[in-house]
């Protein structure tokens, strides 16, 4: 009976860990360049980690005891994880004729930089700062190939290959860099991402660089299929809700049954 009430305490909390990320996907299916997080239910030694995660990553969700064999001793063990994992397919595309804003048709994302270190996005939704910069929406730098990008002049056009002209001279490249695995990005809000430790980025080829002046890419999150499986999540932790319940109103009824025996 113990053992049920542990096992329907440990699927509560891998369906509260999963209900939190289809929520986080559900909040941000407006937000530009935005990339959803999926979760997999994983053994702790599977050799493909899980689909695509790191042990930072992992939501360690159930922990059991197993009994030392010889010893009698107890130790607490993992059975399984929660993972998480990015999930990278492209989002719509939509026109919106504004020369600032830039998506990637391709792979990769912007490099941007920080005062902690470069962070990556797909959200080209850039401005202009005082200094004739082009910045994301909420002022960090938009990394060229040679660094910091400067729009100083009257006109500026950025080509498919990335290329930045001003008053037709050539001003940079756009920076856009991809990685080995892509689903071990780590989200930071508002459509940004940054790299483990592990993970170093490479600079996309240049003959696969491609991307669209006057453009931005949305959220590839699909609200429908994300309410249902939210709905769903909610269901199962109700489900194992009730029969924690029922299984301590057993464990009760029993303890206080059982017949007293005196010393």
């Amino acid at each position: 009976m113990i053992r049920s009430l542990n096992t329907a305490e440990r699927a509560m909390q891998l369906e509260q860990v999963r209900i939190d990320a289809l929520a986080n996907n559900l909040a941000n299916v407006n937000t530009t360049g935005f990339k959803q997080i999926l979760t997999r239910v994983a053994q702790p030694d599977d050799p493909n980690g899980g689909g695509g995660t790191n042990p930072g990553q992992q939501v360690q969700a159930q922990t059991g005891a197993r009994q030392t064999p010889g010893t009698g001793n107890w130790a607490p063990v993992t059975r399984m994880d929660l993972t998480h994992a990015l999930d990278n397919r492209r989002g719509p595309v939509t026109a919106t004729g504004r020369d600032t804003d830039i998506a990637v048709m391709g792979d990769g994302f912007f490099e941007l930089a920080t005062p902690d270190g470069p962070v990556y996005t797909r959200d080209g939704s850039f401005t202009v700062n005082a200094q004739q910069q082009l910045t994301s929406a909420d002022g960090k730098l938009v990394q060229g190939e040679g660094g910091p990008i400067t729009l100083d002049g009257k006109d500026f056009a950025v080509g498919p290959d990335g290329t930045v002209t001003v008053d037709g001279r050539p001003a940079g490249r756009l920076k856009l860099v991809e990685f080995d695995d892509p689903t071990r990005l780590e989200h930071m809000g508002d459509g940004v991402v940054r790299a483990p430790d592990f993970l170093e980025p490479k600079p996309v080829p240049q003959d696969r660089v491609v991307v669209a002046q006057g453009h931005l890419e949305g959220s590839n999150v699909n609200p429908i299929d994300t309410l249902v499986a939210l709905i769903t999540a909610q269901r199962a932790f109700e489900v194992q809700s009730k029969v924690m319940k029922t299984e301590d109103d057993l464990l009760s009824k029993s303890v206080n049954t059982l017949p007293r025996v005196n010393a």
